[in-house]
Order: structure tokens, then sequence, then C-alpha cells
């Protein structure tokens, strides 16, 4: 009788993957989806495969990739490691794994999407406009995008910024409102409008609280709470609470990492939802979490720069 080959053990099969994995470290970077429809599948092919698992490993050892947070760390442990590589590699082999990432459940509502693309200016401009002149030391003023028509204003008195958006161009939004302690931890009174019709939006810091910042390499962390009141003409949603968690915000550009959520009671008027995340890492896709009044969740990708669900 023809003897039965030993099983290998768990750390066998760990190291034989990563030899293979190291093996094909040729294998040039792909396109990222920042969440995808089958966890682990970087390049979103609908399929995982050992060039998956090389991408991520790629990542953990910091060498050229297209991987973020979001679509890397498997794990989700808050670092893209060898752990997640292996991981991707034993799924493409067949093999049990745990698997916690997001994937993508079609397409949101119309009433959160627009709540979503009206909100989103707070977070890509508005903030990332207090970023960029938080060191500005004397009373100064710049230009929106509608030029001298639109000014965010800084006031200097004893080391505090106490600045204004006047007429603030970003793209369709409008931006109003004050900025208190700019500089440091912000109390912020902010209207968004939208060019093209009469719908704004406001966000005050809950019972006039700041958002508490912290430096962090390449901009600010912003953790909070602000009020939301809302007027749309189409969507009868009212008011919620948007609360600012762990919000890297650069001073150009999009959330490096970090989340805002957007709390909803019945008096919202947001039928069936009880909550919405959305998380950043620094790209251009965001992914959002929607969690409904009956306990079930759905998921969503947001496309940053054209404010667009893909």
């Amino acid at each position: 009788m023809t003897p039965t080959a030993p099983r290998p053990s768990t750390a066998s099969v760990r190291i034989r993957l990563a030899i293979l994995a190291l093996a094909l470290a040729w294998i040039p970077a792909i396109a990222a989806a920042q969440v995808f429809k089958v966890c682990g599948d970087v390049d979103d092919n609908d399929v995982v495969s050992v060039t998956d698992g090389v991408q991520v490993l790629r990542a953990a050892a910091g060498l050229s990739t297209d991987c973020t947070d979001a679509i890397c760390d498997v794990d989700v442990s808050g670092a893209i490691t060898v752990t997640d590589g292996v991981v991707v590699l034993r799924k493409a082999a067949g093999l049990s794994i745990t698997e916690n990432c997001i994937p993508d459940d079609g397409r949101i509502n119309q009433q959160l999407s627009y709540l979503i693309q009206f909100t989103q200016p707070l977070i890509s401009n508005v903030l990332p406009t207090i970023v960029a002149h938080r060191e500005e030391s004397i009373d100064n003023a710049f230009t929106c995008d509608n030029g001298e028509d639109g000014l965010y204003e800084i006031f200097v008195t004893d080391g505090q910024q106490d600045n204004s958006f006047s007429d603030c161009y970003f793209d369709n939004a409008i931006v109003n409102g004050d900025v208190e302690n700019a500089n440091d931890d912000p109390i912020l009174s902010i209207e968004i409008a939208e060019a093209r019709n009469d719908d704004t939006i406001t966000f005050d810091g809950t019972d006039g609280t700041a958002l508490l910042g912290v430096n962090v390499e390449g901009g600010v962390k912003y953790s909070g709470r602000l009020d939301a009141s809302p007027s749309f003409e189409r969507f009868d949603t009212s008011d919620f609470l948007l609360v600012v968690g762990n919000l890297q915000v650069p001073g150009v550009g999009f959330p490096l990492g970090g989340s805002i959520t957007f709390e909803f009671t019945e008096d919202s008027n947001v039928p069936d939802v009880r909550r919405v995340r959305i998380f950043y890492d620094g790209s251009n896709l965001a992914r959002v979490e929607v969690t409904f009044s009956d306990g079930a969740f759905k998921y969503y990708k947001f496309e940053l720069a054209f404010l667009n669900f893909i």
C-alpha cells in the first residue's frame, strides 16, 4: 500500500505561499478598486488570484503598488501586513480564511446620494482650506474658485485665528460662515449652498463645541460632532448628527484616513436608514456603509473627485 504523504502544517503553508509571492514580485502594479465585489480581489476582476496576493505583499514590503488600506488591509487591522498577503494567497489557493473587507452592494438610494454629495465639500474643501492656512500669523485673505468674489479671510488675535468664508466657490458649492479658533480646535458655523438651485445645508459644532485637532504627518486629524441642518427642495431631509472620527485632513486633497458618520433619528426623515458611515484612505474612492433600521447593512463606493457613486 502506498503511504499517505503527511499534510503540511499551517506554518509550512504560510512559508510556501510567501516564497511563491516573493518569486512573483516582478509583476507590475495594477489599477486598484477601493471597494470590491469579492474580498481580496485587488484588481477588481471578480477573481482572487496569486496576482492579488502579490500586490498586497508588495505593499506590506513598502514596494510600489496601487494598494490602499481600503483594498489591501483585508483583515481590517489598521495596517497592510504580510498577514493580509497570506490571507489573499490562501483564498487564491482555495484554503479557508477569515475576511473582513467591505464588498460593493450596488446602487444607493437618491436621497442618501444627494445628502452625501452635498456634505462632501465640507470634507474635501472647507477643512483642507482651514488646514492649509493654519500657520498664518497675520491677517490675510485668499481667493476661492470664483476669484475675488469669494474669499477665505483670516483674522489673527493673540495667536488665534478667527476666520470666515464669504461666497467662496468650490466648483458648484458656495461656502459661507465662520471658523473660530481655526488654527487649533476649530468651532464651525458653516453653510454650504448649491450654485444651481436654492438648496443649503449648515454645519455647527454641537452645543458650540469644537472639532478636536491633532497635528499629524501631512495635515491635521479631527474628531468631534456637528449638528447638520439640510434644506432641500427635492427631499424632505431634516436635522441629523455628523460625527467626525479621526479624520486625517491634508492641506490639499482627500482625507488620508478616518471617517464621517451620518446619525439619523426618526425626525431626520431618512426612511429606513439608521446611519451612514464613509471611510477615507487618501484615494479618490471612499467606502460607504449604510445601516438600515432593521440592522441590515449595504456597502457602496463613492468617487470623491466627481461626487458620483460608481
